[in-house]
C-alpha cells in the first residue's frame, strides 16, 4: 500500500528542489559573472575571478539574508494574527464568571430533543389529526357554542396555574431624612 504524501511533505519536496535550483543557477551565475569580467585589463584573471566570486557570494549571502527575514516577517505576521483572534474567542469562552447569575437548570426544565419523523409518521400524524378535527366539529357541543366549548376543553385538560406569595422587599429603617418645616 502507498502512503500519500501529507501537504507539508509536499512543500518541503517543493522548497528542497528550489534551493537546490538556486543553488546551481547561482554557481552558474558566479562563474557566468567571473568570465565576462575576468582578463579585461590584462590583470591577473585568476585573482579577478576570485574577487568577482567573493563579491557575487556576499551578494547572495545578502540576498538570502533579506529572504530569510521576509519568511521570519510574514510568520510573525501569521502569528499575531493568529494570536489576535484566540484573544477574541478567550473572552467568548470564559463564562464561567457568569454561572453564578445564571439560574441552574434541573432535568425537568430541559425540553426533550423532538424526533425527526420520516414521511410514513407524518402522514400518520396528518390522518390523525384529521380524525380528530371531524370529531370536534361534528360534536353538538361545538356546534351549539364553539368558544364555550373551547373553554370548556382548556380548563379541563390544561392544570390552573398556582398563584406564587408575592415576596415584599424590605425597606431600610432611616433611609428616609425627614424634612424640617
Amino acid at each position: 500500500m502507498v502512503k500519500k504524501k501529507t501537504a507539508r511533505q509536499k512543500v518541503r519536496e517543493k522548497s528542497s528542489k528550489k534551493e537546490s535550483v538556486e543553488k546551481r543557477d547561482e554557481n552558474a551565475m558566479v562563474t557566468d559573472a567571473a568570465s565576462e569580467w575576468g582578463s579585461d585589463d590584462g590583470k591577473d584573471p585568476k585573482s579577478e575571478r576570485a574577487s568577482v566570486k567573493r563579491k557575487m557570494a556576499k551578494q547572495m549571502r545578502f540576498l538570502d539574508k533579506l529572504q530569510e527575514t521576509q519568511r521570519v516577517l510574514s510568520a510573525k505576521k501569521t502569528i499575531s494574527k493568529k494570536r489576535r483572534k484566540s484573544q477574541t474567542g478567550k473572552a467568548l469562552n470564559d463564562l464561567s464568571s457568569l454561572s453564578e447569575f445564571l439560574p441552574t437548570i434541573t432535568p425537568s426544565t430541559i425540553a426533550p430533543a423532538t424526533k425527526i419523523l420520516r414521511s410514513k409518521a407524518k402522514q400518520k400524524i396528518v390522518t390523525n389529526e384529521t380524525k380528530q378535527l371531524a370529531a370536534v366539529l361534528a360534536h353538538p357541543q361545538f356546534k351549539a357554542n364553539p368558544f364555550a366549548a373551547i373553554q370548556q376543553h382548556l380548563a379541563t385538560t390544561i392544570p390552573a396555574p398556582t398563584p406564587e406569595p408575592a415576596v415584599k422587599v424590605p425597606a431600610k429603617a432611616g433611609s428616609q431624612k425627614k424634612k424640617k418645616k
